[in-house]
C-alpha cells in the first residue's frame, strides 16, 4: 500500500543480477494498465511506484544489515531503524536487497521462493 514517508524492505538469495532484474520488471498493457512484476505477484502487491524502488544484488553474500543497506537512499535513517526492528540474526546467504519507498507493506506473505530465488520481507520503517 502506497504510504508517503515509509519504506519496506525485502532481503534474500537470488541467483544473479539478471535474475533480480527479471523478477522486478514491471510493465504496462497497451491501455496503460499496470502489470505487476513477478516479485509483486508473489507478495500480492497490486501496485507500487517503480520509480521509488531500489534494489541491489551483491556478488558476495552477507548477513550484516548495516553493510547491506549502506549507500541506499536515506541510509542514515533506515539503517538504525531496521537494526531496532530486526532482532534476529539474518542468514549468511543474503545477496539481495529490495526497498520500496513510499510504501507500507501490510500483506500477510512474509517469504516467497520464486524459481530457486528466495525473498523475505523484514519490515517497514519511516524514513522521513
Amino acid at each position: 500500500m502506497e504510504k508517503e514517508g515509509f519504506v519496506s524492505l525485502w532481503v534474500g538469495d537470488v541467483q544473479s543480477s539478471e535474475e533480480l532484474d527479471r523478477i522486478l520488471v514491471v510493465s504496462y498493457s497497451d491501455e496503460g494498465d499496470f502489470i505487476p512484476s513477478i516479485f509483486a505477484k508473489h507478495f500480492e502487491i497490486h501496485r507500487y511506484d517503480d520509480a521509488v524502488r531500489e534494489a541491489e544484488y551483491y556478488e558476495e553474500a552477507s548477513n550484516d544489515l548495516n553493510q547491506l543497506l549502506e549507500g541506499f537512499s536515506y541510509d542514515d535513517k533506515i539503517v538504525p531503524s531496521y537494526n531496532k526492528l530486526v532482532q534476529e540474526e539474518l542468514p549468511d546467504d543474503i545477496n539481495t536487497v529490495v526497498l520500496l519507498y513510499n510504501f507500507k507493506y501490510t500483506g500477510e506473505i512474509v517469504e516467497a521462493t520464486i524459481q530457486s530465488n528466495y525473498l523475505r520481507f523484514l519490515g517497514t520503517v519511516e524514513y522521513k
